[in-house]
């Protein structure tokens, strides 16, 4: 036990003097790792997209009808509906979040896409479509819209 906490004392102390002679690669190396921390740390939920989202719809209601974005509208009630027939499924892929949509109900029954309908990470398939990637707790796409939901174009 002595040896192996010697080894690790003087593997640490090696790595300490490179650190030192290179501190370029070292300031990049551990910036790097440390954003990829912040990412999974800060990785959005399928919660916060509903949370999002439902926030996003009270302002949208909330907003004239005057002046309130035609296909902003139209995107919202399409998400709303997909959300209400249980089409939208959260996709955790460590770094970053997706919200995708398929045109299949998720089943739990013993068919023969039983192993698909459980695993998450194959949801990915030629039958979905992403609508959403999330990052640092930020839904992109859905906050594109909330941007644009009140400039009336016509």
């Amino acid at each position: 036990m002595k040896q192996l906490s010697s080894d690790y004392g003087d593997a640490l102390l090696d790595t300490g003097k490179k650190m030192i002679q290179r501190p370029i690669k070292t300031i990049v190396y551990s910036s790097a790792v440390s954003a990829l921390i912040y990412a999974y740390r800060t990785m959005p939920s399928f919660e916060s997209y509903q949370n999002d989202f439902v926030q996003f719809r009270h302002q949208q209601l909330l907003t004239s009808s005057l002046i309130r974005n035609k296909q902003v509208e139209t995107y919202i009630n399409s998400i709303e509906q997909l959300l209400l027939r249980d089409q939208i499924h959260f996709v955790d892929c460590y770094l970053f979040s997706l919200i995708i949509y398929r045109s299949q109900h998720r089943t739990t029954d013993f068919s023969h896409r039983f192993y698909e309908n459980v695993c998450s990470y194959l949801h990915l398939k030629r039958n979905a479509r992403i609508i959403d990637i999330g990052i640092c707790n930020r839904w992109f796409q859905l906050n594109r819209q909330l941007r644009k939901a009140d400039i009336f174009e016509e």
